[in-house]
């Protein structure tokens, strides 16, 4: 019986790997997931957004399943193949010994809990069926389904840039499509974490239903009014909102507990009033300046954002040819949809289209394990990004509420109440950082600039500028970390108030809540030499790519430069902060 075990689950593997390659998908990558879940009965599919930043790529994953199974076309695993005491598969057609391509090491896998072998039930043997996927769905429990294949991320989840929330809200769901950068697991998540295959019959069903899903968004897409009718980055999330899965949107506007910090981005701005001067020769503005050291056409920047392949399915890739055909500096995530190296050959591409060298710079979050960030570091200085914006308020993990409620909403009796807790983790955050780390990044990245992002405190700036950094972004993360946390254009403002020199002394930026160009204008009044944008672009891209991108930058030209007309200045130079008049706080 033992024997007959084996060998039926040896051909079930042989069959699995030719439906792999003769099902193959198609190698853009997408922006949704699949999951069909027995728990709703009959057949109903569901589609829901893969709503994580760090998590799975078909490499990653096969790579992760390598050491466990090898299958070889040459030698198929008939009725008269057996699998020898040693791991080597012999028969009629010959024999070839442990360590040969046409090894299938199943010792270890058939031992994996659920796997079936009624095949009155419609179960083939060997298989781990959707009905014991979708029982590890829980923060200590966490299982997922990425082409076809079966992973434990119930530790990875803790450990996820994007949030634990996010990774737990999608577990026991078949997650067709990876949208992460290749050896996300393959170097995360140890051999073990690989549980086995799924029913290849219910992976076909997903992606029948997933490619269905893909059709509806990208007609959608193609529905929407002409790019050139939106006239505000609000309208470019309205027109990326009315087709993205409600996973999407929580995603990208996801804040820490009640919101307050997100919410108090945009409010910022509008507690200061403009004072223009007139009588002024406007005819024509310079909106040109500096960003991060690199020649830029406006004050403004795309701030790294994760996950841009959520919304659209050349994600980044967007980014990199709107900011390049525009003039702009693009910040790059480090959890970003695409591998770093493929982001940077499309900059180089767009270099030698437009003539121009692109402004790029990329995001660093420092590792407890110094060893991936050294192999990071290295990949930035050889692509020739031009400076590093180190983050340094995710320390720890966030707490996103909205996140935790979608969980509940998809079955769970208590919105969240199954969650687990928010671990610190060792791989993409690090409660030890301090100022000492600054040596360890000049070591490995020298001659790189480096910019502290997420800082508030003015002493915190002064720090900066005596351990000789270029500079600072005051920011509170998207009000993503600490919720209460203030706001980037208020820290400007204090900072300012209390010791002007040291703005002058240090280029200084502000990111969060920018949503028009003479909110820009404001900043620059208090010294800050450009302003960051990230969800915007974001949504702008998801509802039109490259075009919505190059949109995004066109609306800011505009009023920016109609701004500066208006104010009575020629030059960003020119702007004041007695040309700003700032409404006091209540409780002063």
């Amino acid at each position: 019986m033992l024997k007959n075990g084996v060998r039926n689950t040896s051909r079930c593997l042989a069959r699995a790997s030719r439906y792999n390659a003769h099902h193959s998908l198609p190698t853009i990558r997408y922006f949704t997931s699949l999951t069909t879940s027995p728990r709703w009965g009959g057949n109903q599919t569901r589609s829901y957004v893969l709503t994580f930043a760090g998590i799975i790529t078909v490499a990653g994953l096969y790579a992760g399943s390598r050491s466990r199974i090898y299958l070889d076309d040459s030698v198929d695993v008939n009725e008269e193949q057996r699998i020898d005491p040693d791991g080597g598969v012999s028969g009629a057609k010959g024999s070839k010994k442990s360590g040969e391509s046409s090894k299938i090491d199943v010792r270890e896998d058939l031992r994996v809990e659920g796997w079936r072998t009624d095949k009155a039930n419609g179960k083939e043997k060997g298989y781990i069926t959707m009905e014991e996927v979708a029982r590890h769905d829980l923060a200590h429990d966490a299982w997922v389904v990425v082409e076809g294949k079966v992973f434990d991320v119930t530790e990875f989840h803790k450990y996820h840039p994007g949030g634990s929330q996010i990774i737990v809200a999608n577990a026991g769901r078949d997650i067709f499509k990876p949208i992460h950068p290749p050896k996300t697991l393959e170097n995360n998540l140890p051999p073990e974490s690989f549980k086995g295959l799924v029913d290849p019959k219910a992976a076909a069903n997903s992606l029948k239903a997933y490619e269905a899903e893909q059709q509806r968004v990208e007609q959608a897409r193609n529905a929407l009014p002409p790019v050139e009718t939106m006239l505000g980055l609000d309208e470019l999330q309205d027109a990326a909102e009315s087709f993205l899965s409600p996973r999407v949107i929580n995603y990208y506007g996801a804040s820490s507990l009640d919101g307050y910090s997100t919410a108090e981005n945009r409010t910022a701005f509008r507690k200061c009033r403009l004072i223009p001067r007139v009588m002024r020769d406007v005819t024509t503005v310079r909106p040109q300046t500096t960003i991060f050291g690199v020649p830029s056409a406006l004050p403004i920047y795309i701030s790294p954002a994760s996950n841009a392949l959520l919304g659209h399915p050349e994600g980044e890739l967007n980014i990199v040819r709107g900011a390049s055909k525009t003039g702009i500096v693009q910040g790059v995530s480090a959890a970003a949809s695409f591998p770093l190296d493929e982001i940077l050959q499309e900059k180089a591409k767009m270099d030698q289209e437009t003539g121009t060298k692109m402004g790029m710079v990329y995001q660093v979050y420092l590792s407890r394990d110094r060893r991936k960030n050294v192999e990071q570091l290295k990949e930035v200085v050889d692509g020739g990004v031009q400076a590093l914006i180190l983050t340094v308020d995710s320390n720890v993990g966030d707490h996103r509420q909205s996140t935790e409620k979608l969980k509940g909403a998809r079955g769970d009796a208590q919105p969240g109440v199954r969650m687990g807790p928010i671990a610190n983790s060792d791989q993409w955050h690090d409660a030890s950082q301090n100022w000492d780390d600054l040596k360890f990044i000049r070591e490995y990245a020298p001659g790189l600039p480096i910019y502290l992002k997420g800082v508030s405190h003015i002493e915190d700036v002064r720090l900066a500028k005596k351990h000789g950094l270029a500079g600072c972004i005051l920011s509170n993360h998207g009000g993503r970390q600490l919720d209460g946390a203030r706001t980037g254009f208020d820290s400007l403002r204090s900072i300012y108030a209390q010791d002007p020199q040291l703005i002058k002394d240090l280029e200084i930026y502000i990111d969060g809540g920018c949503r028009r160009g003479h909110e820009v204008l404001q900043a620059l009044a208090f010294g800050a030499k450009g302003v960051g944008l990230g969800r915007p672009f974001l949504y702008a891209q998801a509802a039109y790519g490259e075009k919505g991108v190059i949109r995004a930058v066109r609306i800011m030209e505009k009023e920016i430069a109609t701004a500066m007309q208006l104010m009575g200045v020629t030059e960003l130079s020119q702007i004041k902060p007695d040309m700003v008049e700032c409404l006091q706080e209540i409780w002063k």
